[in-house]
């Protein structure tokens, strides 16, 4: 054994999932390096460049690995996983294995351009391949194995039972060797979190919701009767990672859990609250959902340090949430939820919409609009367009409904990093027109002192009034907005004394 394994995550410096599979590959024997190539800019993002691709040429010829991974989890940035993949195809005989959501819902696709596709959970499957490509052996038993065989037809093997037992995989390595990142034209050598401010990391898989926009439901139906789907590490696990992370991260300030929905049983949550509070300290942020939020689950997560929570609303149409999203929250569950975050004093509530979107009509922009005028401040509000991801039910739902054909969809899923950039950011969010004058007015709903001025300026926008008043004030309250982000930023650092 003893085999080096070239694993890269793109566009994430953190890349929780490459790190899971470099530790589980490390326990077996193997010596895996970490690349993190490109960070994502979601101001100017851009595509692999040519230097950035002879570094990685020149990378490969220093590690000299016998195999490399691909994570692969998004078609937004597939532009520069081709160029990567083929400039390895091009200078090097090693064979490439993909891994993430996308080869994992797309395996013909992937074969298309890698020798092997793990999907779903890798970690026990990627080491099962290596063990057999190092033997030569048979690999058509493999679980979670797509692949060409010698008769060049597609095998794709059913996936195996999910790890229920998550604390077996330990956690990701903090800081060691072999880990590289290139971005800018660079390449520099160690891991990048190490001179963060922040720490990321999970504490459970799975998500409990069936969203038409997110791949996690199609991962849920190739997991049927394989196991619980929503599993949770154990506090102790979650809390040596931490302690590790706070000895190692010199600057680390705060911490960012990045499950799907935060772990809301009781039990889990006291314990964590008494452990978190005495032994890590540090302000978190966690994801939420209108449904999980309980008052005496908030209580204690502000209590153990809570200090952000972003909760998906997605639209404030009870139309749109239900028939196009499969969302089953009602108005007024969302509106509890919202006094619920308020009571119990969470210092930065901000909620997620998706409102740029075939589906949309200018009338659910004006239930959104109603809505946040009924959320309890303070709040924030992040929004933003629909992207359309591969495989997601709301493509068929598009094509269906006549809103978009199949070539319309895959000029729009599988088009460069700054072309789907653009639809959803690009200059055309700044025309003034219907549906952005009421995203303009839905955005200043944030803002509970001009609360009594947005709803005389709603009054004169259904009469065709006052438009690029509208549109003018959304972009000062962003400046002012952009600038109070910043203050709380510092006050987060500066706050925390070591």
């Amino acid at each position: 054994m003893g085999k080096t394994v070239l694993l890269i995550g793109f566009y994430n410096e953190k890349a929780l999932g490459v790190r899971y599979l470099a530790n589980y590959l490390k326990k077996h024997g193997y010596i895996p390096h970490i690349l993190f190539f490109k960070e994502f800019n979601s101001i100017k993002p851009s595509k692999a460049s040519s230097k950035e691709l002879d570094l990685l040429e020149e990378l490969i010829k220093k590690i000299e690995p016998s195999y490399i991974g691909l994570s692969v989890m998004s078609s937004l940035y597939l532009e520069s996983v081709y160029l990567v993949n083929n400039r390895i195809k091009e200078k090097f005989n090693i064979p490439i294995i993909w891994g993430g959501v996308y080869p994992t819902l797309f395996p013909e696709r992937a074969l298309k351009h890698c020798d092997f596709v793990i999907r779903g959970e890798g970690e026990e499957a990627l080491v099962e391949l290596l063990n057999k490509l190092e033997e030569n052996n048979d690999l058509s038993d493999i679980r979670n194995l797509a692949f060409i065989n010698e008769s060049g037809e597609i095998i794709i093997n059913e996936v195996r039972p999910l790890i229920q037992d998550l604390d077996s995989l330990g956690y990701p390595e903090i800081g060691g060797y072999h880990k590289y990142y290139i971005f800018n034209n660079e390449l520099k050598e160690g891991d990048p979190q190490l001179r963060s401010m922040g720490y990321e990391l999970t504490a459970s898989r799975g998500c409990p919701f069936a969203c038409s926009y997110c791949s996690s439901i199609n991962i849920k139906r190739l997991y049927l009767n394989k196991g619980r789907f929503i599993r949770f590490r154990s506090v102790d696990s979650v809390m040596k990672e931490l302690n590790e992370a706070k000895e190692k991260i010199k600057n680390l300030k705060f911490v960012h859990f990045w499950d799907e929905i935060f772990p809301d049983d009781e039990e889990w949550i006291e314990e964590f609250k008494e452990r978190y509070k005495k032994e890590i300290g540090l302000p978190f942020k966690i994801w939420g959902h209108p449904l999980k939020i309980r008052k005496s689950v908030i209580e204690n997560l502000v209590e153990a340090g809570l200090y952000q929570i972003v909760v998906g609303i997605q639209s404030g149409s009870l139309r749109v949430r239900k028939e196009i999203f499969r969302r089953t929250e009602t108005q007024e569950q969302i509106i509890r939820s919202s006094k619920i975050l308020s009571e119990c004093k969470v210092p930065r509530v901000i909620y997620d919409f998706m409102l740029k979107h075939p589906f949309e009509t200018v009338e659910d922009l004006k239930e959104t609009y109603k809505l946040c005028l009924k959320l309890e401040p303070p709040f924030e509000l992040q929004l933003h367009g629909l992207n359309f991801l591969p495989g997601t039910d709301i493509v068929q739902m598009a094509i269906k409904r006549g809103l978009l054909t199949e070539d319309e969809l895959e000029k729009i899923m599988y088009s460069s990093i700054q072309e789907q950039y653009d639809m959803y950011w690009g200059p055309a969010s700044n025309r003034i027109t219907e549906n952005n004058v009421w995203i303009s007015l839905i955005y200043l709903t944030q803002f509970s002192s001009l609360r009594p001025f947005i709803k005389v300026l709603s009054n004169e926008i259904e009469k065709g009034n006052k438009e690029k008043v509208v549109v003018l004030l959304q972009k000062v309250m962003k400046k002012i907005s952009k600038f109070r982000n910043f203050i709380s930023k510092v006050k987060l650092v500066l706050n925390y004394k070591m």
